[in-house]
């Protein structure tokens, strides 16, 4: 058994196990989709170089490999969709968001599996048929049913059964991350009536770290902080963490709006007292 391609699985379990979404969401999707299409590639060259000593071992490969990395690919992908479309608003405004955007992707895959065999095929564990479904160019009746639009679909990387089994597992990986999101997501909306933001963007991720940083809101995460604020103020801060990285730089004070806070405030104590 070639164990290159066993490696690079390894290797990327243990990069998706090291994952946790409590940051930037959108940074880490979009890492992990170049990461994730490297990895793709790299097993793609080789396999075009390379044959499998039996068939089993080329089962095993469109079977337990590819998919498990190419549905982490297209899982990825619909992270990054996700959040770059999530709506500025209330919560209850978030949660249709998801709960549409799942919705939607649920209904485009019927046409792939949740109508035929091979979707109760997998889902039964079934082996019988392996043959069929995950050796190159082994039925053509199976192998070109269905619109072939996939992602690394290339007759020689690909069964078309392996790519309809990677939307099966990116399906499910949704599933969960979807309601992870919705179980976060507090029911009732805030009344925060006309509340405006009046300083830039920067300002207010300063403020938010340093209220995570000196932990005046426990049992919170950055997100999670951020999160309220662009809630409450009707706003969408982006990627929080490069503007964090680019206050450590200011040539000037690193903390020029809580300074700003500071003096405002002990002006207006100081004229109070008189």
């Amino acid at each position: 058994m070639n164990m290159f391609f066993d490696e690079i699985l390894n290797e990327v379990r243990d990069k998706y196990g090291s994952i946790k979404f409590e940051s930037n969401e959108i940074e880490i999707a979009r890492k992990m989709i170049s990461y994730l299409h490297e990895k793709l590639e790299l097993m793609k060259k080789h396999l075009l170089d390379f044959n499998f000593s039996t068939e089993e071992e080329e089962i095993h490969f469109f079977k337990e490999i590819k998919p498990e990395i190419h549905g982490l690919l297209i899982f990825y992908k619909h992270v990054y969709c996700i959040e770059t479309t999530c709506p500025i608003g209330n919560a209850q405004k978030n949660i249709q968001h998801y709960t549409n955007y799942l919705e939607k992707v649920s209904k485009s895959n019927k046409r792939y599996y949740h109508s035929n065999s091979f979707y109760q095929y997998i889902k039964s564990g079934r082996t019988d048929k392996d043959y069929l479904y995950f050796l190159r160019q082994k039925n053509d009746d199976i192998v070109y049913s269905g619109d072939q639009t996939f992602t690394f679909f290339d007759l020689q990387f690909s069964t078309f059964y392996d790519s309809v089994f990677s939307l099966i597992k990116a399906e499910e990986k949704l599933h969960i991350y979807v309601n992870s999101k919705i179980d976060e997501s507090p029911r009732n909306s805030i009344n925060v009536g006309n509340l405006d933001w009046s300083n830039s963007k920067s300002s207010m991720i300063e403020l938010i770290y340093a209220l995570h940083i000196s932990k005046s809101i426990p049992k919170s995460n950055i997100r999670k902080i951020a999160n309220v604020f662009e809630q409450i103020f009707d706003i969408k801060l982006g990627d929080i963490h490069h503007t964090y990285h680019r206050m450590k730089y200011r040539t000037d004070s690193r903390t020029l709006f809580l300074d700003q806070l500071k003096q405002a405030l002990e002006t207006h104590l100081g004229e109070s007292d008189r």
